[in-house]
């Protein structure tokens, strides 16, 4: 080296040296990262946020100038000097190996490789395989471990590391003239590889922090949001390594873990950024897999070259012969040509732990295994699924079951509610019924919620049930003050009856509602008694028992306790002390009848949806409430929604007709593929004392 000292200006450290490893690097393997400076950091982000753009080249600099940094700072005790230059090389080919739009198409690349039955036909799977396998054998991992490392990548759980797997690969083919240069030995090689991929390494611990601090502090920058500005020396004190003392170490480092959680929220996981993530990763899998795809464009190109391929379908020389049909849905996605819009998010749901996103989104499709299917759906079915590994699993977990995040997204242009109902069957098996520990709903609700906000023409909504839960908890306390039950023996024989149904288990998979719903009202029941009328447990029944898998509640050993709720919800009207309190249990007397009433192959209901306005004061915002809404898959395989409006009042047709016709046009216009019936349900007699629901037609037209 000729000692000349090279400086470069960084938005985000200002003026910053590039050390003689950085010059000797990049100087003999410049192609490398000039095609860092065509990648964008942030993927496809800046494809939907434009302020996001910065070269992935910058937070290449950044993550080694964050490296060094950490040994300078670090006591020279903590990391032997015999590892200073392994891990200063691994910060300078870490990020080598990023392909186009980075997280997005490493993602697409390890989809394509994972779809299929026959991994012999599946040229990209071997693709990455091959080169996978031979990163792993240089790091002298044993037989399991290396099953265990190609595993975590083809189940997608680790596709966020893929591009290290390619670092270490470019690593390897320029080693020699590195070890050349620096007259390394043959076991730094192994250590700059672990650094690269295993996680079990100090160094790869390192290498995460640093590059951690640098691209949450030069993201904040980019998005606009706070500026954080840590000094180094506080983030890489003794105390955040496994030692004591630093002052700032622990509270640094909380800084950027708390700032990263909020870029997520705010920015990496915002819907529409989940949405194109997921509709490019597709295109670009189906891209992956054609015949006249090749490799080395998402190896050797960078994001405006791999671009140009998939959409205008021509390199610089050729056409690239790709599939056509694919080129415009990609041209249309980067056109802002297609829009996806969220309808509910289940932010943790348990599925068996051998089965991985893939097979999650086949078996929410009812989709076989294919070479395409995961591809092509959300085109043909208006719908697309994101799911993903939590970060954190959150306790309570089943051992055999893992938590993930699923979201369901419908084109605008395309709603179909067949598509979407056959979606919320598939996970009605494993939504949890109330909401636990730091969850304000459940699964239930947010799907109910999701589809309420379709239907409502202001877009807003609310759920309210309250008085209804209360009237049916009050029906269930008067059957255990008669002579029939003792105090709690009604809800342990109603659980009892559904626990003791063959197909419980394949109707209501849920660890959550056996471990916190189930189990704490049996415990209350057989060990406290006396804290039935203290607490809310018969509300907390109801709650449940209202969220749970219609068919499970149709079955001979639950239906029977369904009408005896029924029949002392009847006896209890005439005897309300106010019209009000006859109302709600009116409402919830057909809340229990449609509940009992089979209808179709699935059944969705709704009780409570209130139609809110935010635009207007607190005190105005709900506009009409829409008392019991009745979805389900008819025996001819269509999707129905009866909506009812519930009333003991004389001017029943004044009050509820026009807002029905509003509400069924708008759920017309939104789902034109939904039948749609409306109807008055009053009392059969109630000048007589008969109280038995009755149903009128409304003469609000219907659909289909």
């Amino acid at each position: 080296m000729n000692g000349k000292r090279d400086l470069w200006y960084d938005p985000l450290y200002r003026v910053v040296e590039k050390t003689e490893e950085i010059q000797f690097i990049e100087g003999h393997f410049k192609e490398l990262f000039d095609r860092l400076k065509g990648i964008n950091n942030l993927g496809i982000i800046p494809e939907v946020l434009e302020m996001a753009k910065y070269p992935k080249y910058e937070h290449h600099l950044g993550t080694v100038y964050q490296i060094n940094c950490l040994l300078e700072c670090m006591d020279k005790d903590m990391i032997p000097e015999v590892y200073h230059l392994p891990l200063k090389l691994s910060a300078l080919f870490l990020h080598s190996g990023h392909l186009p739009f980075t997280y997005s198409t490493e993602r697409a690349l390890l989809l394509a490789s994972s779809l299929g039955t026959d991994d012999r036909n599946n040229n990209a799977k071997n693709y990455v395989k091959k080169r996978i396998e031979r990163v792993l054998q240089q790091a002298n991992f044993d037989d399991k471990e290396r099953e265990k490392h190609l595993e975590k990548l083809f189940s997608v759980e680790n596709y966020k590391v893929l591009y290290r797997y390619f670092s270490c690969l470019i690593f390897l083919e320029k080693w020699k003239k590195i070890q050349e240069e620096y007259e390394l030995k043959d076991e730094d090689k192994e250590t700059i590889i672990r650094n690269l991929i295993d996680s079990k390494n100090d160094g790869y611990r390192y290498l995460e922090l640093a590059n951690k601090a640098d691209f949450v502090q030069r993201d904040a920058l980019y998005f606009g949001t706070v500026r954080l500005d840590i000094s180094p020396k506080h983030l890489y004190g003794q105390g955040l390594l496994g030692h004591t003392s630093e002052i700032f170490s622990v509270d640094e480092k909380e800084l950027i873990e708390s700032n990263l959680d909020y870029l997520r929220e705010r920015f990496y996981d915002s819907d529409r950024i989940r949405w194109v993530s997921r509709l490019y990763e597709k295109i670009v899998a189906s891209l992956i897999l054609s015949k006249n795809f090749k490799m080395e464009w998402v190896d050797k190109l960078d994001d405006s070259e791999f671009k140009r391929i998939i959409t205008e379908n021509n390199t610089p020389n050729k056409p690239a012969n790709l599939s056509k049909n694919w080129i415009k849905r990609a041209n249309d996605l980067f056109e802002n040509g297609i829009h996806f819009s969220v309808v509910f998010e289940l932010s943790d749901i348990s599925f068996e732990k051998q089965k991985n996103v893939i097979d999650i989104e086949y078996k929410l499709l009812g989709k076989s295994e294919s070479t395409r299917g995961l591809l092509v759906y959300p085109f043909e079915k208006g719908l697309l699924l994101d799911i993903e590994y939590l970060r954190k699993q959150r306790f309570p977990s089943h051992p055999n079951y893992w938590q993930f995040s699923v979201g369901v997204f419908q084109n605008d242009s395309q709603r179909r509610f067949i598509e979407l109902i056959n979606i919320i069957e598939q996970l009605s098996h494993y939504c949890s019924i109330i909401g636990v520990g730091d969850k304000k709903t459940s699964h239930i609700r947010n799907i109910r919620e999701g589809i309420c906000k379709q239907f409502s023409w202001t877009g807003s909504i609310r759920i309210d049930n309250k008085n209804v839960i209360e009237a049916i908890s009050e029906s269930i306390e008067n059957i255990e003050n008669g002579d029939a039950y003792e105090k709690g023996e009604f809800l342990s024989k109603f659980l009892k009856g559904l626990s003791s149904i063959e197909t419980f288990y394949e109707l209501w998979y849920n660890f959550e509602n056996q471990f916190f719903w189930l189990s704490r009202i049996e415990g209350i029941v057989k060990e406290h008694k006396e804290d039935i009328e203290k607490s809310d447990i018969r509300k907390y029944f109801v709650e449940g028992m209202l969220s749970l898998p219609v068919r499970l509640l149709q079955f001979k050993t639950t239906e029977k306790y369904l009408d005896e709720i029924y029949k002392k919800l009847l006896e209890m009207i005439p005897n309300a002390e106010s019209n009000e309190k006859k109302g709600y249990l009116f409402e919830a007397l057909l809340l229990i009848d449609s509940i009992r009433e089979k209808k179709g192959t699935f059944q969705f209901l709704i009780n409570g949806m209130v139609v809110v306005d935010p635009t207007k004061p607190k005190d105005e915002r709900d506009i009409h409430e829409f008392d019991v809404i009745e979805l389900f898959i008819n025996e001819s395989d269509k999707a129905e929604c009866w909506i009812s409006a519930c009333s003991i009042a004389d001017d029943y047709e004044q009050k509820n007709r026009e807002q029905l016709d509003k509400l069924a046009r708008n759920i017309h216009r939104v789902y034109s593929d939904l039948r749609i019936r409306t109807r008055y349900i009053i009392p059969e007699n109630k000048g007589h004392g008969v109280w038995k629901p009755k149903e009128e037609e409304t003469g609000v037209g219907s659909w289909n």
